[in-house]
């Protein structure tokens, strides 16, 4: 497989009726929305949340609903600053209560393209677009809000995968943005139209978009995307222009962050690579394995910062607590004996519940932990028969003294083995790390057996691969039955994974078109296979489902001779949310 693309995104643009930086938006007739406002401009967001709670308490009677709507409206900027989303949504519904949107039209619709803004954040996608058709409805001119709103509409239109819609929003967005002379909101657009063709592996008319943006952000002196640059670079690799793609590469190296930075150094490895320039692609591999190694870190370290920030919270949080009840207690000392009595036999039973629950708490804790340290053992024992067998074809190739075959297979063997090893603590990792692990073994499989079969992965539509979780390893030996008992010795031997999402399960395909695995003549001798291959993966399921019931179906349906494609073996997953 070659290189990859940053994960693939669209710009959101929120259009605030009253632009929390803006003094010239609101009227002057307003000057306390003034006053909040620049409360915010100075990050002063308790000061400013506790003068608009005020001011919309004091004038929530009043027959002025224009300038309550624009409190609440300006209460949603407030809290979308400080990422409260829900408390957002509910300030700008609370906004278009006090709005006629036959008096102020263009005022509702910038509410509707910020509540589809915020739909769209909380991956909503099918409201965001309810509300952002919303606003196109009423606004209809040609302005720069109803660019922002198209803008939008086309990358929620990208998500849903409704391409048809998508393309018109985009071409009619540029348009827009060409007539108002908006340069740097099309250079966005134009951006964003190159991720889309990107995805389709449109690759030429990926370049043409993505050098448009470029060259308008190069006419505006703005500094260039490291998401344009690299999926330029991207496209031209696709299209053989390696040593072009190497250069966008390397200019956006630069201005990159460290997680850019690691997909950048994976496609020049990549690149370089292709083009045989060997010791330049150990080098990018080098500095690829570094930056990984310093990001895991930087997590582990921000992970223990926010656990210790946490515990410090809820010390503080407890003494306050029991300053609280102390203080309570004296009272109720004072007042009655009676009530006394009563406080403390209240007391003496919840401390009873208290410790009936830590009890219980601590005897479910202590079962998941058993549960998970069996899972990993489960782990622990399926990786050394894994290393093994690729060892075996690291020292064949290596006595059939085929270098070439062995720097790739040992290329291919080292990353699969980092990757390994990066998750092995780890129950679930990202969708996406599994299957490029199952694509670096199925080509070492290739490898070994001289190209003898082919290989499918496919993501059907609404699959995230870097968003959705699946426990670790867990494809892989079904995988690997497919290929030593499917296809191995198959003239024109076929393999296919599919991911596909139904009913907000993700099910999972592994199919050959070779013989059935459990009935392959040597499996019953492969003792070590039979035990490793299903035995430990029942258990490892079965420990899964004790957590979350009814987490992972499995079911396997043996060779059908009316299937066209892949007649074999066929297995099938399902993981409930």
């Amino acid at each position: 497989m070659s290189s990859r693309t940053l994960q693939f995104c669209f710009t959101l643009l929120l259009l605030f009726s009253e632009p929390i930086l803006s003094k010239a938006n609101v009227p002057q007739e307003y000057p306390e929305i003034n006053a909040v406002n620049k409360l915010v401009a100075e990050k002063n967001f308790k000061a400013a949340t506790i003068l608009l709670d005020q001011l919309i308490s004091k004038n929530r009677k009043t027959k002025n609903k224009e300038f309550i709507a624009k409190l609440y409206s300006t209460s949603g900027n407030l809290n979308l600053s400080q990422r409260n989303i829900d408390k957002a949504l509910q300030a700008y519904f609370l906004s278009l209560n006090y709005l006629d949107s036959t008096q102020n039209p263009l005022a509702v619709s910038k509410v509707y393209t910020n509540i589809g803004t915020l739909y769209a954040i909380l991956k909503n996608l099918p409201k965001g677009k309810e509300y952002y058709l919303k606003s196109l409805s009423i606004n209809k001119e040609g302005n720069s809000d109803h660019l922002k709103t198209l803008s939008n509409i086309a990358g929620v239109y990208v998500e849903l995968a409704e391409d048809n819609n998508a393309l018109q929003s985009f071409s009619a967005a540029i348009k827009l943005a060409e007539k108002l002379t908006d340069l740097p909101m099309e250079a966005v657009l134009q951006t964003n139209l190159g991720n889309y063709f990107l995805k389709k592996k449109q690759w030429t008319k990926a370049i043409n978009a993505s050098k448009r943006s470029i060259l308008i952000r190069t006419q505006l002196k703005q500094p260039v995307s490291v998401i344009t640059l690299n999926n330029l670079g991207y496209a031209l690799a696709q299209t053989g222009k390696n040593s072009a793609a190497i250069s966008y590469y390397k200019t956006a190296l630069p201005i990159a962050n460290p997680l850019e930075k690691k997909q950048l150094y994976f496609n020049l490895y990549n690149a370089s690579k292709t083009m045989h320039e060997l010791p330049a692609a150990l080098q990018y591999m080098e500095q690829y394995n570094s930056i990984s190694d310093s990001l895991t870190r930087l997590n582990y370290d921000n992970k223990v910062a926010e656990l210790t920030a946490s515990y410090e919270s809820a010390q503080k949080e407890g003494k306050i607590n029991a300053l609280q009840k102390e203080n309570l207690l004296q009272k109720l000392q004072l007042r009655e004996q009676t009530y006394l009595i009563l406080a403390a036999v209240l007391i003496v039973l919840l401390i009873s519940i208290l410790l009936y629950m830590r009890i219980k708490n601590h005897n479910v804790k202590e079962a998941l932990e058993k549960s998970q340290l069996k899972r990993q053992m489960l782990l622990l024992q399926l990786n050394p028969h894994f290393i093994f067998n690729a060892l075996q074809s690291v020292q064949h190739f290596i006595r059939s003294k085929d270098q070439q075959h062995s720097m790739e297979y040992l290329e291919s063997f080292s990353r699969l083995i980092r990757l390994i090893l990066e998750n092995s603590d780890r129950d679930l990792i990202p969708l996406a790390q599994e299957i490029e692990i199952l694509e670096h073994y199925l080509h070492l499989q290739q490898l070994a057996n001289g190209s003898s079969f082919s290989y499918r992965i496919e993501t059907g539509p609404g699959v995230e691969p870097e968003m959705m979780e699946i426990p670790v390893m867990l494809l892989q030996p079904f995988v690997e039955n497919a290929v030593v008992h499917g296809v191995k010795n198959h003239p024109q031997g076929k393999i296919l994974i599919r991911f596909e999402l139904k009913l907000r399960s993700l099910h999972i395909w592994i199919r050959d078109n070779g013989n059935d695995f459990q009935k392959t003549p040597d499996y019953s001798n492969n003792s070590l296979h039979r035990s490793m291959g299903m035995t430990i993966l029942e258990q490892r399921i079965a420990e899964l489902n004790k957590e979350r019931r009814q987490y992972i179906q499995l079911s396997i349906e043996h060779p059908d001779s009316t299937a066209i494609d892949y007649p074999g073996t066929s297995v099938h997953f399902k993981f409930n949310n």
